[in-house]
Protein backbone atom coordinates (compact mmCIF):
# COMPACT_ATOMS: atom_id res chain seq x y z
CA UNK A 1 0.00 0.00 0.00
CA UNK A 2 1.04 3.87 0.10
CA UNK A 3 0.51 5.50 3.06
CA UNK A 4 0.36 9.36 2.87
CA UNK A 5 1.13 11.40 6.07
CA UNK A 6 -0.51 15.00 5.37
CA UNK A 7 0.39 17.44 7.74
CA UNK A 8 0.43 21.16 8.08
CA UNK A 9 3.71 21.92 6.90
CA UNK A 10 4.76 18.65 4.81
CA UNK A 11 3.08 15.97 2.69
CA UNK A 12 4.84 12.76 2.71
CA UNK A 13 4.46 9.59 1.06
CA UNK A 14 5.65 5.89 1.53
CA UNK A 15 5.12 2.89 0.09
CA UNK A 16 4.23 0.15 3.23
CA UNK A 17 3.75 -3.63 3.86
CA UNK A 18 0.94 -3.71 6.24
CA UNK A 19 1.68 -6.82 7.80
CA UNK A 20 5.20 -5.90 8.52
CA UNK A 21 5.07 -2.39 8.64
CA UNK A 22 8.38 -1.91 6.97
CA UNK A 23 8.66 1.09 4.46
CA UNK A 24 10.43 2.00 1.53
CA UNK A 25 10.63 4.66 -0.94
CA UNK A 26 10.20 8.62 0.10
CA UNK A 27 7.73 11.47 -1.49
CA UNK A 28 7.91 14.75 0.64
CA UNK A 29 6.83 18.08 -0.52
CA UNK A 30 5.91 21.12 1.54
CA UNK A 31 1.78 21.39 2.05
CA UNK A 32 0.48 23.79 -0.37
CA UNK A 33 -1.02 27.28 1.75
CA UNK A 34 -2.50 28.13 -1.59
CA UNK A 35 -6.06 26.32 -1.19
CA UNK A 36 -7.53 22.80 -1.05
CA UNK A 37 -7.03 21.94 -5.07
CA UNK A 38 -3.65 22.52 -4.80
CA UNK A 39 -3.64 20.06 -1.66
CA UNK A 40 -4.98 17.62 -3.47
CA UNK A 41 -2.86 18.13 -6.27
CA UNK A 42 0.59 17.32 -3.96
CA UNK A 43 -1.10 14.34 -2.38
CA UNK A 44 -1.62 12.83 -5.97
CA UNK A 45 1.88 14.33 -7.04
CA UNK A 46 3.93 12.43 -3.83
CA UNK A 47 1.76 9.12 -4.85
CA UNK A 48 2.34 9.25 -8.91
CA UNK A 49 6.50 9.64 -7.68
CA UNK A 50 6.04 6.31 -5.79
CA UNK A 51 4.26 4.62 -8.31
CA UNK A 52 4.29 6.10 -11.55
CA UNK A 53 2.66 2.87 -13.22
CA UNK A 54 -0.57 3.08 -10.56
CA UNK A 55 0.34 -0.50 -9.50
CA UNK A 56 -0.18 -0.27 -5.89
CA UNK A 57 -3.92 -1.26 -5.42
CA UNK A 58 -5.14 1.13 -2.55
CA UNK A 59 -3.91 4.43 -0.52
CA UNK A 60 -4.41 5.69 2.98
CA UNK A 61 -4.15 9.30 3.77
CA UNK A 62 -3.92 10.76 7.53
CA UNK A 63 -4.76 13.80 7.91
CA UNK A 64 -4.80 16.69 10.76
CA UNK A 65 -8.41 16.67 11.50
CA UNK A 66 -11.98 14.97 12.00
CA UNK A 67 -12.95 12.99 9.24
CA UNK A 68 -16.44 11.44 8.88
CA UNK A 69 -16.99 9.06 5.96
CA UNK A 70 -14.65 10.06 4.09
CA UNK A 71 -14.90 14.16 3.89
CA UNK A 72 -12.46 15.76 6.17
CA UNK A 73 -14.31 18.29 8.71
CA UNK A 74 -11.80 20.74 8.59
CA UNK A 75 -8.14 20.71 8.99
CA UNK A 76 -7.04 23.95 10.83
CA UNK A 77 -3.27 23.51 10.55
CA UNK A 78 -4.16 23.96 6.67
CA UNK A 79 -4.06 27.64 5.27
CA UNK A 80 -7.80 27.86 3.90
CA UNK A 81 -9.39 24.30 4.98
CA UNK A 82 -12.04 25.40 6.82
CA UNK A 83 -15.03 23.55 5.33
CA UNK A 84 -15.80 19.95 4.43
CA UNK A 85 -13.99 18.53 2.07
CA UNK A 86 -14.89 15.41 0.11
CA UNK A 87 -11.23 14.68 0.07
CA UNK A 88 -11.89 10.47 -0.50
CA UNK A 89 -14.51 11.11 -3.36
CA UNK A 90 -11.77 13.31 -4.74
CA UNK A 91 -8.71 11.40 -4.85
CA UNK A 92 -10.30 8.36 -5.73
CA UNK A 93 -11.58 10.86 -9.14
CA UNK A 94 -8.19 11.50 -9.52
CA UNK A 95 -6.30 8.31 -8.87
CA UNK A 96 -8.86 5.46 -9.90
CA UNK A 97 -8.03 3.47 -6.99
CA UNK A 98 -10.06 2.70 -3.65
CA UNK A 99 -8.54 5.52 -1.12
CA UNK A 100 -8.87 5.32 2.79
CA UNK A 101 -9.06 8.65 4.90
CA UNK A 102 -8.57 8.89 8.28
CA UNK A 103 -7.75 11.33 11.21
CA UNK A 104 -3.62 11.08 11.60
CA UNK A 105 -3.76 10.81 14.83
CA UNK A 106 -6.16 7.73 14.38
CA UNK A 107 -3.75 6.58 12.05
CA UNK A 108 -0.75 6.76 14.46
CA UNK A 109 -3.13 4.87 16.94
CA UNK A 110 -3.57 1.64 14.66
CA UNK A 111 0.54 1.54 13.80
CA UNK A 112 1.61 1.58 17.45
CA UNK A 113 -1.01 -1.25 17.98
CA UNK A 114 -0.77 -3.74 15.03
CA UNK A 115 2.46 -3.27 14.41
CA UNK A 116 4.09 -0.85 17.78
CA UNK A 117 4.45 -0.32 20.82
CA UNK A 118 0.73 -2.01 21.28
CA UNK A 119 1.15 -5.11 19.81
CA UNK A 120 -0.59 -8.18 21.31
CA UNK A 121 -3.12 -5.70 22.91
CA UNK A 122 -6.85 -5.31 22.09
CA UNK A 123 -7.25 -1.64 23.67
CA UNK A 124 -5.36 0.93 23.95
CA UNK A 125 -5.26 4.54 23.70
CA UNK A 126 -2.27 6.43 21.67
CA UNK A 127 -1.67 10.20 22.72
CA UNK A 128 0.35 12.51 20.54
CA UNK A 129 1.89 15.29 22.10
CA UNK A 130 3.43 17.50 19.99
CA UNK A 131 2.19 21.46 18.46
CA UNK A 132 -1.16 20.18 19.29
CA UNK A 133 -2.83 16.99 21.35
CA UNK A 134 -4.44 14.33 19.81
CA UNK A 135 -5.45 10.63 20.82
CA UNK A 136 -6.89 7.70 18.72
CA UNK A 137 -9.00 5.07 20.56
CA UNK A 138 -8.29 0.96 20.26
CA UNK A 139 -10.95 -1.31 21.39
CA UNK A 140 -11.46 -5.39 21.10
CA UNK A 141 -9.02 -5.12 18.24
CA UNK A 142 -11.04 -2.29 16.12
CA UNK A 143 -9.87 1.76 15.47
CA UNK A 144 -13.36 3.33 16.92
CA UNK A 145 -13.53 6.80 15.52
CA UNK A 146 -17.80 7.60 16.37
CA UNK A 147 -20.07 8.47 13.95
CA UNK A 148 -18.66 11.79 14.12
CA UNK A 149 -14.54 11.61 13.83
CA UNK A 150 -14.69 12.74 17.40
CA UNK A 151 -14.05 9.26 19.25
CA UNK A 152 -10.51 9.87 20.65
CA UNK A 153 -10.53 13.43 21.16
CA UNK A 154 -8.42 13.10 23.70
CA UNK A 155 -6.70 16.55 23.54
CA UNK A 156 -9.99 18.68 23.85
CA UNK A 157 -11.27 16.77 27.43
CA UNK A 158 -11.17 19.55 30.13
CA UNK A 159 -8.92 19.69 32.73
CA UNK A 160 -9.34 23.28 34.28
CA UNK A 161 -12.16 24.49 34.51
CA UNK A 162 -11.98 28.21 32.76
CA UNK A 163 -8.13 27.54 32.19
CA UNK A 164 -6.34 28.71 29.13
CA UNK A 165 -7.55 29.23 26.46
CA UNK A 166 -7.03 26.40 23.48
CA UNK A 167 -7.11 26.82 19.82
CA UNK A 168 -10.47 25.56 19.13
CA UNK A 169 -12.02 28.07 21.18
CA UNK A 170 -12.44 26.14 24.19
CA UNK A 171 -10.60 26.51 27.70
CA UNK A 172 -8.75 24.24 29.86
CA UNK A 173 -8.43 21.80 27.50
CA UNK A 174 -5.33 18.96 27.71
CA UNK A 175 -3.93 20.61 24.36
CA UNK A 176 -4.16 24.27 26.26
CA UNK A 177 -1.71 22.77 28.76
CA UNK A 178 0.65 19.92 26.56
CA UNK A 179 0.52 20.97 23.08
CA UNK A 180 3.52 23.32 22.09
CA UNK A 181 0.92 25.73 21.48
CA UNK A 182 0.04 26.08 24.15
CA UNK A 183 2.94 25.76 26.23
CA UNK A 184 4.24 28.93 23.78
CA UNK A 185 1.73 31.43 24.52
CA UNK A 186 1.70 30.99 28.30
CA UNK A 187 5.36 30.77 28.16
CA UNK A 188 5.52 34.73 26.10
CA UNK A 189 2.45 35.97 28.49
CA UNK A 190 4.73 35.04 31.64
CA UNK A 191 7.76 36.21 29.83
CA UNK A 192 6.29 39.78 29.29
CA UNK A 193 6.95 39.92 33.11
CA UNK A 194 9.56 37.66 33.99
CA UNK A 195 11.78 36.65 30.87
CA UNK A 196 12.20 33.07 30.54
CA UNK A 197 15.44 30.80 29.23
CA UNK A 198 12.44 28.91 26.84
CA UNK A 199 11.27 32.51 24.94
CA UNK A 200 15.17 33.06 25.05
CA UNK A 201 16.32 30.29 23.25
CA UNK A 202 12.63 30.48 20.20
CA UNK A 203 13.46 33.82 20.28
CA UNK A 204 10.49 35.24 17.76
CA UNK A 205 10.17 31.85 16.30
CA UNK A 206 8.03 28.57 17.30
CA UNK A 207 9.15 26.89 20.15
CA UNK A 208 10.65 23.35 19.56
CA UNK A 209 10.55 20.48 21.71
CA UNK A 210 14.78 20.69 21.94
CA UNK A 211 13.92 24.45 23.68
CA UNK A 212 11.97 22.47 26.02
CA UNK A 213 14.61 20.05 26.55
CA UNK A 214 17.53 23.05 26.72
CA UNK A 215 15.24 24.64 29.29
CA UNK A 216 14.52 21.90 31.27
CA UNK A 217 18.57 21.20 31.55
CA UNK A 218 18.95 24.40 32.58
CA UNK A 219 16.78 24.51 35.43
CA UNK A 220 14.62 27.31 33.70
CA UNK A 221 12.01 27.63 36.71
CA UNK A 222 9.50 28.71 34.03
CA UNK A 223 9.84 25.47 31.91
CA UNK A 224 9.68 23.38 34.75
CA UNK A 225 6.14 24.80 36.12
CA UNK A 226 4.72 24.70 32.27
CA UNK A 227 6.28 21.16 31.90
CA UNK A 228 4.47 20.06 35.22
CA UNK A 229 1.50 21.64 34.25
CA UNK A 230 1.65 19.52 31.16
CA UNK A 231 2.13 16.25 32.98
CA UNK A 232 -0.70 17.06 34.85
CA UNK A 233 -2.89 17.65 32.48
CA UNK A 234 -1.97 14.51 30.18
CA UNK A 235 -2.22 12.31 33.30
CA UNK A 236 -5.57 13.33 34.75
CA UNK A 237 -6.66 13.13 31.04
CA UNK A 238 -5.46 9.33 30.69
CA UNK A 239 -6.53 8.34 34.48
CA UNK A 240 -10.19 9.53 33.82
CA UNK A 241 -10.34 7.58 30.45
CA UNK A 242 -8.75 4.72 31.47
CA UNK A 243 -11.08 4.85 34.00
CA UNK A 244 -13.87 5.08 31.74
CA UNK A 245 -13.21 2.99 29.13
CA UNK A 246 -11.16 0.48 30.92
CA UNK A 247 -8.30 0.64 29.66
CA UNK A 248 -4.72 -1.34 30.09
CA UNK A 249 -2.43 0.53 27.58
CA UNK A 250 -1.71 4.29 26.67
CA UNK A 251 1.08 4.31 24.23
CA UNK A 252 2.63 8.18 24.36
CA UNK A 253 4.25 9.82 21.48
CA UNK A 254 4.52 12.74 19.40
CA UNK A 255 7.92 15.42 19.30
CA UNK A 256 7.34 16.99 23.11
CA UNK A 257 7.00 13.18 24.97
CA UNK A 258 10.11 11.44 22.10
CA UNK A 259 12.32 14.37 22.93
CA UNK A 260 11.39 14.55 26.86
CA UNK A 261 11.00 10.29 26.71
CA UNK A 262 11.25 8.27 30.08
CA UNK A 263 11.52 11.18 32.41
CA UNK A 264 8.75 12.80 30.99
CA UNK A 265 6.33 9.65 31.35
CA UNK A 266 7.47 9.30 34.80
CA UNK A 267 6.18 12.57 35.19
CA UNK A 268 2.69 12.19 33.69
CA UNK A 269 2.64 8.50 35.50
CA UNK A 270 2.94 10.20 38.90
CA UNK A 271 -0.24 12.69 37.99
CA UNK A 272 -2.00 9.59 37.08
CA UNK A 273 -4.17 9.62 40.08
CA UNK A 274 -5.60 12.72 39.43
CA UNK A 275 -7.97 11.36 37.45
CA UNK A 276 -10.18 8.22 38.23
CA UNK A 277 -8.50 4.67 39.51
CA UNK A 278 -5.54 5.49 36.35
CA UNK A 279 -2.69 5.23 38.34
CA UNK A 280 -4.12 1.64 39.38
CA UNK A 281 -5.16 0.28 36.41
CA UNK A 282 -3.23 1.72 32.64
CA UNK A 283 0.33 0.91 31.46
CA UNK A 284 1.97 3.96 30.13
CA UNK A 285 4.52 3.30 27.26
CA UNK A 286 6.58 4.93 25.11
CA UNK A 287 5.36 5.45 20.85
CA UNK A 288 7.76 3.04 18.28
CA UNK A 289 6.98 4.31 15.02
CA UNK A 290 8.07 7.76 15.65
CA UNK A 291 7.78 9.68 12.57
CA UNK A 292 6.51 7.11 10.17
CA UNK A 293 3.18 6.31 12.48
CA UNK A 294 0.77 8.63 10.16
CA UNK A 295 2.05 6.91 7.00
CA UNK A 296 2.06 3.10 8.19
CA UNK A 297 -1.54 3.55 9.53
CA UNK A 298 -3.34 4.77 6.80
CA UNK A 299 -1.40 2.12 4.76
CA UNK A 300 -2.64 -0.51 7.37
CA UNK A 301 -6.28 1.07 6.86
CA UNK A 302 -5.81 0.99 3.32
CA UNK A 303 -5.35 -2.92 3.27
CA UNK A 304 -8.06 -3.20 5.23
CA UNK A 305 -10.69 -1.93 2.64
CA UNK A 306 -9.16 -4.87 0.33
CA UNK A 307 -9.99 -7.38 2.79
Amino acid sequence: MIGVDLGGTKVLSRIVDPTTGATEGRAKVPTPRTGIDDVVDAIVGTVTTLDPEGAIRAIGVGVPGPVADGVVLRCPNIAGWDEPYPLRERLEQRLGRPVVVVNDVDAGAVAEHRLGAGRGTDDLLAVFAGTGVGGGLVLDGRLRTGPRGLAGEFGHLTVVENGRPCGCGGYGHVESYAGKAGIEAEARRRHADEPNHLIGLAQEGRIKSRHLAAALEAGDETTIALIDDAARALGSAIGSLATVVDLPLVVLGGGIIDRLGDAFVDQIRGHLDLGGFGADTVELVLAERLDDAGAVGAAALAADVLG
